[in-house]
């Protein structure tokens, strides 16, 4: 049987076996009798009002009729019945993904469910047929959504990769005072115009392109005359050639490596270890995206950078040397309207993100409830084939989630490239798109949150009465609010020291 997550195959062997516990407690204390009871002795009186012929035999059809329904729900919805275990339950990754089983999800779901490992369930007839019917559907629905790279993951995985190397970290800020101030400072005094090859920003950031392929820069055809660490590195042997400020005889351990080898260096360069820090499926997205790989690196490398110059205490990137300061009123709104629509946009990213990751955890464990609570539901319903039918129409409605959530991702995807938000640039890049972004991030709350609600309506309007289920899916979403504030703050700090240095 396929589920809807790797999570769920866990939860529903688990929930299973607490039925089946549950169950047999009822059954075993008499108590999954006291509706038959009940019915027997509401017919009798019944009859007993009635009296005569005429009432002994509307007791007799109302017990055979209202016994029989009861022992049908009993039978098909509450006797556990067909066994389920780990094995049994599988997980088929959209768009062509691999297939998980119990046991083997490759989560860390497999260590922290291990307890539950071997046992084995009984489900009944009605509920395996519900989920057989419910999952397949699942499955045909998803299968119709077409496939697309899921650019918000990746630009939140890259928002929130650190460097914690701290040798790297250092390395950032030496490279930064050691070669690029020192660069940029050359060229602004030289009075040079940027060729239009180079993107108008190239300057702004360390890992200038113009810098690595302009001789007299990063690199110079005179090694004594080239820009170099200002001192040994880890990693970059001594050359006698380019290292000829010691005195003779003394040999360093390490050498002081010119800029553009301190950058590109295969084995120990900056760039290639930042560039390890990246997800690979990024970096093939982004150069789709820009169509070239150059580009596409260099991108990420500024998206990584970027949050990490408030903890480092220094400029790692700054404004274009041709930006004007303007302190006129209209260009101090403009700068705080800038700072306002940051500040939202970084407070909204982690929360979007958190609750497309808590939707199908919150899935799991509501149906979870559900099904742990069904021998009561049964048995306080006096097995009434109303209350069978309401419940489960609850469940399926919950079930297809999964393709609306779904659906969801792939709108918000597309209309992120529709809208023409690059994922793969720090938000500082995209000031003219930061209301576009706003709406964006509001639209992907929305969906997650109002197509269920609108599911549920439907439902409704069907005449089942399962919109008390909303009010379980409210309790998922206030703690994804907290949940998610510590990452919201910290992506406000930076953008508000991004913007306002």
């Amino acid at each position: 049987m396929d589920v809807s997550s790797a999570l769920e195959i866990y939860t529903l062997v688990l929930v299973w076996v607490l039925y089946d516990g549950l169950w047999k407690i009822l059954a075993d204390t008499g108590l999954v009798y006291i509706p038959l009871v009940a019915a027997i002795l509401k017919n009798f009186f019944f009859a007993w009002r009635v009296q005569g012929d005429e009432g002994a035999e509307i007791t007799l059809r109302n017990n055979w009729m209202d016994i029989l329904a009861m022992m049908t729900v009993i039978a098909v919805a509450g006797m556990p019945m067909f066994t389920v275990k780990l094995s049994d339950l599988s997980y088929v990754t959209p768009c062509g993904g691999n297939t998980v089983t119990g046991g083997s999800t490759g989560t860390l779901y497999d260590n922290a469910f291990a307890a539950i490992n071997g046992k084995t369930a009984q489900v009944p007839l009605w509920w395996t047929m519900l989920l057989s019917i419910a999952n397949g559907i699942n499955g045909a629905a998803v299968a119709l959504i077409p496939c697309s790279p899921d650019l918000r993951t990746f630009a939140y995985r890259i928002d929130n990769a650190r460097i914690t190397d701290p040798e790297l970290r250092r390395q950032l800020e030496l490279f930064t005072g050691d070669c690029w101030q020192k660069a940029r400072a050359k060229f602004i005094a030289s009075h040079t115009v940027l060729p239009a090859s180079y993107p108008p920003d190239d300057l702004d950031w360390i890992g200038s392109q113009y810098f690595q392929d302009t001789d007299g820069y990063y690199g110079n055809a005179n090694l004594n005359l080239s820009i170099r660490a200002s001192e040994e590195l880890p990693g970059f042997p001594y050359n006698a050639a380019r290292d000829t400020e010691y005195l003779p005889g003394f040999i360093p351990a390490w050498g002081r490596p010119e800029c553009n080898d301190w950058w590109n260096n295969a084995t120990s360069g900056i760039m290639p270890r930042l560039m390890a820090l990246i997800d690979s499926a990024a970096i093939t997205q982004a150069t789709i995206e820009t169509g070239d790989i150059e580009l596409a690196k260099n991108a990420l490398l500024r998206k990584l950078i970027a949050p990490e110059q408030a903890a480092l205490g220094r400029n790692l990137e700054i404004n274009s040397y041709q930006n004007n300061y303007n302190a006129n009123a209209g260009n101090i709104a403009q700068g705080a309207a800038g700072v306002g629509l940051a500040v939202e946009l970084a407070s909204w990213i982690p929360k979007i993100y958190a609750l497309r990751q808590a939707a199908p955890v919150g899935q799991s464990f509501i149906l979870m409830g559900i099904y742990t609570f069904l021998p009561f539901i049964l048995l306080f319903s006096a097995y009434s084939t109303e209350v069978l039918y309401t419940v489960t129409a609850a469940i399926f409605g919950i079930k297809f989630l999964t393709p609306i959530w779904t659906l969801a991702v792939w709108i918000d995807n597309h209309m992120m490239e529709g809208l023409g938000i690059k994922w793969y640039s720090w938000m500082s890049f995209q000031e003219d798109k930061a209301t576009t972004m706003v709406i964006l991030n509001l639209v992907a709350m929305l969906m997650f949150v109002v197509l269920p609600i609108v599911w549920f309506m439907v439902i409704g309007w069907a005449g089942l009465t399962v919109n008390r289920t909303l009010d379980a899916f409210k309790d998922v979403t206030g703690p994804i609010e907290s949940g998610s504030g510590h990452a919201s703050s910290v992506a406000t700090q930076v953008a508000k020291r991004k913007l306002l240095k």
